[in-house]
């Protein structure tokens, strides 16, 4: 690379790092805040916003700090990487040294000798990549059935549930002794099924869940607070508004959702640590599993005053989201 082409390279390094600066400035974040929320050291930051590339670990670190920082600050992680594609550091595989390319010395020159000995060292190489690929495999397969006997575990607590539930009123319905008791049963069954909301999942990844609260009240209320010792920056806005925002502790932070809001939005820097509790109900807003650390739960409001103009419409919505999404069922 000449000189011209390496002060092209810096002055789009610093660019980059200018965008990302410009974007955290906007969002209101110090140093210190995108630290916290995504565990890069505070020199890697400044390495960042500098655009020198040159002081991170490596180039795959490169790629994946500019991309979390991204993420976290709002800015499209995948265009601004597509964009500047040719300045940032690609990861290079490592060359495998094979026995042909180097020099044999006395005592591998015995070994070669035997033609046996000659030829495992020559597949050697391969036989150990495939070992690594089977045992990374094995890995996959063991996480992944883990994660079906959870799912499947949870399907049939639920239907042994209903199960319960059904056998109990079937045989309230067949005691004749029992048919005043029965009345009143039902009675409060159908009661509770009508005070019970649902919040319906949508879509579901490490970055981000869409959940539908049907029925929801006119007023909603948040309590938030971090598990343990440990702290989640976290902030709540509804509309266009913020209604609050900090970082948790376990002190117990109370949020009231303006009255009339369609939807609000909880965007947290930890959410592994980050308790949620929705109108006094435990709100699991990671059903599936899926993890992640910085995350943004949508939650759209159907039965508000404010959104009740608009529930007609967006019902056939809820419904075909609700066939393939997981759904949380709160009772007020």
């Amino acid at each position: 690379m000449n000189f011209s082409e390496k002060a092209v390279g810096e002055n789009t390094m610093s660019e980059i790092g200018q965008k990302l600066r410009d974007a955290r400035v906007e969002k209101g974040y110090t140093l210190d805040d995108l630290q916290q929320i995504t565990k890069i050291q505070k020199r890697y930051l400044i390495a960042i916003e500098e655009g020198h590339f040159d002081k991170l670990p490596g180039d795959f670190y490169v790629r994946a700090f500019v991309k979390q920082y991204a993420d976290t600050v709002g800015l499209d992680s995948d265009e601004l990487l597509s964009e500047f594609n040719d300045t940032i550091p690609q990861v290079q595989p490592q060359e495998v040294v094979t026995p042909e390319a180097e020099e044999p010395t006395s005592r591998q020159a015995k070994h070669i000798d035997n033609p046996t000995l000659a030829q495992i060292s020559h597949y050697l190489p391969t036989i150990i990549i495939g070992a690594v690929v089977v045992i990374i495999v094995i890995v996959i397969a063991v996480f992944a059935h883990g994660n079906r006997q959870h799912a499947q575990k949870q399907v049939i607590d639920q239907s042994s549930s209903v199960s319960v539930s059904n056998d109990a009123t079937s045989k309230k319905k067949k005691a004749s002794s029992s048919q005043a008791s029965s009345a009143s049963a039902s009675s409060q069954t159908s009661k509770k099924s009508s005070d019970t909301v649902k919040l319906t999942m949508t879509t579901d990844t490490t970055t981000a869940a869409t959940f539908t609260y049907a029925n929801a009240p006119a007023t909603n209320t948040l309590v938030l607070h971090a598990s343990s010792s440990k702290q989640a920056w976290t902030s709540v806005t509804a509309g266009s508004s913020t209604v609050w925002q900090g970082t948790l502790s376990d002190t117990k932070q109370t949020v009231k959702i303006p009255s009339g809001s369609t939807s609000f939005v909880i965007q947290t820097g930890n959410a592994s640590n980050l308790v949620v509790k929705l109108n006094d109900k435990k709100f699991n807003f990671d059903p599936n599993n899926v993890g992640g650390i910085v995350k943004k739960i949508t939650v759209n409001l159907s039965g508000t005053a404010a959104a009740s103009s608009a529930s007609s419409s967006s019902a056939s919505t809820t419904t075909t989201s609700g066939s393939t999404g997981s759904s949380q069922t709160v009772t007020q």
